[in-house]
């Protein structure tokens, strides 16, 4: 069952990331278990009900039978059910003394004393509350209260499979690269989701503390935990996770790895460049970007969405299209206000015709100037991803331009939120968190978001790859420069050199 369910949370989690060149899923925790039991408490008690229920009529089950025979008496149950209201008056008369306060729970327990009294009293005399008479069984199988109940019934089972899959939605994962937090609300599994990601790249994480806070929650190895980022406003808090001293570990274990690595790479590199003369490849994207491309008679309009510019490796995303047939809403309405308003006049004025087709231009015209104002709004929004920075645009037709732009190396996380409608229709909001003053950049709406994150990450990591090479060359010339001084001074022989 375990290894069932930890195979289940590796497959979403290949599905809920775009993996980067050469990554791949190290490691995934999600909720622990007694998170998704306890969600399943009031879905599985409505099916217990409904379900009882359904069999308990289907056998001839009934309700409040009056007509027993001789009174019962004080049975066991009349004891229990004396005992029940005895507690419950017992209950209000504390409330009751401690004032106006308690107003409102005494009246429930007034009421549910009461039900319970009465429901003794109606036993005492020769009710029963359950009776099961075997005629009626037939009657009431297919009857229309057993059908509501069967189908309220399958609504809990459906609510069980939804509150599963909720579950098993929300996931830490480690790759080789990156820590990605994947925060998923269900409404339609698969259809209507909302999804939130933060992630932090292994090469960031300063710190990770993982704490169980009680007893249980060390017994059963579940607890929080913070995976801290070296940016300001970076970290990753992950409650309730499942097996977060491993995750800990597994982080860890990366985050020194790959600096090991790191700095032995960028020593081999630096020496087979400058001492060798082995210029390294500079870093490429190889991320498959999925465009939407219009017709061939429409592609001069409509741009490829996003653009992407081989020899400079500049790629820019506007809105998804459909905000540019919404900004065609208004000029739509207008046009057709306008004719159903000329042909109105014309029926009823009888108009010269001249007057008519006067008329007709200028709402024409004023349909074309709306809608091409409107598509140029559309087309001037950009948001523009280049080797080295990222660039916000926002700008009026023939107007104000409201330009950010941000280095690559300021940007300190990058994630993506979609919403119910958006994720169904296949775009979502980019965050860009960066250093300094400088706030986060959005990019708006845009079409697959999950892939817009997986570019600028792929960007950020060659462009720190670039920065390092450069410091580390910056090094080297200094070492040089050092070496050259030396010589001068003659504190080593030049010969020797």
């Amino acid at each position: 069952m375990v290894n069932w369910l930890r195979k289940l949370l590796e497959l979403d989690a290949e599905a809920a990331i775009d993996l980067g060149p050469d990554e791949k899923i190290l490691f995934v925790i999600g909720r622990h278990w007694i998170v998704l039991l306890t969600r399943m408490i009031l879905p599985l008690m409505a099916l217990v009900l409904f379900g009882g229920l359904v069999m308990y009529r289907a056998a001839g089950g009934t309700f409040l039978v009056y007509e027993t025979g001789s009174p019962i008496g004080l049975d066991a149950l009349n004891w229990l059910l004396a005992f029940i209201a005895g507690g419950l008056l017992f209950v209000w008369l504390l409330l009751y003394v401690r004032g106006p306060r308690t107003r409102g729970p005494r009246r429930v327990l007034l009421l549910t004393a009461g039900v319970v009294l009465l429901l003794l009293y109606y036993r005492y005399t020769g009710g029963r509350i359950f009776a099961i008479e075997a005629e009626l069984a037939l009657a009431q199988r297919t009857d229309v209260w057993n059908i509501l109940l069967i189908i309220l019934a399958l609504a809990s089972v459906f609510m069980l499979l939804f509150t599963f899959y909720d579950w098993l939605n929300d996931e830490l994962i480690l790759t080789n690269q990156r820590v990605v937090f994947d925060n998923d609300q269900v409404f339609i599994p698969r259809l209507i989701e909302q999804r939130v990601q933060q992630q932090i790249f292994l090469e960031d994480v300063q710190d990770v503390n993982a704490k169980t806070n009680t007893y249980p929650q060390h017994i059963l190895k579940y607890g929080t935990i913070t995976v801290k980022s070296a940016r300001f406003g970076g970290n990753i808090v992950f409650e309730s996770a499942s097996q977060p001293m491993e995750m800990q570990r597994q982080i860890m274990d990366q985050v020194r790895a790959l600096r090991k690595r790191m700095t032995a790479a960028d020593y081999q590199r630096m020496i087979d460049e400058r001492v060798y003369g082995k210029k390294a490849s500079p870093g490429k994207t190889t991320t498959v970007i999925k465009q939407t491309r219009p017709a061939r008679w429409l592609s001069t309009l409509f741009p490829d969405n996003p653009e992407v510019d081989e020899k400079t490796s500049t790629i820019t995303w506007r809105p998804h299209w459909l905000f540019m047939l919404q900004a065609q809403i208004g000029p739509t309405l207008l046009l057709a206000g306008g004719l159903f308003v000329v042909a109105l006049a014309n029926s009823y004025l009888e108009l010269e015709a001249g007057w008519i087709l006067l008329a007709t231009f200028l709402v024409v015209v004023a349909y074309i100037l709306w809608a091409a104002w409107e598509f140029e709004d559309y087309r001037n929004d950009k948001y523009i991803l280049s080797p080295t920075n990222v660039v916000d645009i926002e700008k009026k037709p023939f107007g104000p331009e409201d330009r950010r732009q941000a280095s690559l190396g300021a940007i300190t996380n990058v994630s993506f939120e979609t919403t119910f409608v958006s994720n169904l229709l296949g775009y979502g909001d980019v965050l860009l968190e960066t250093a300094g003053a400088g706030g986060k950049f959005t990019f708006l709406r845009v079409p697959r978001p999950n892939q817009v994150v997986s570019t600028i990450n792929e960007y950020i990591v060659n462009f720190k790859r670039g920065e390092r090479e450069k410091n580390l060359n910056d090094t080297l010339d200094l070492l040089a420069q050092y070496h050259e001084a030396q010589k001068r001074y003659k504190e080593i022989n030049p010969g020797s050199a």
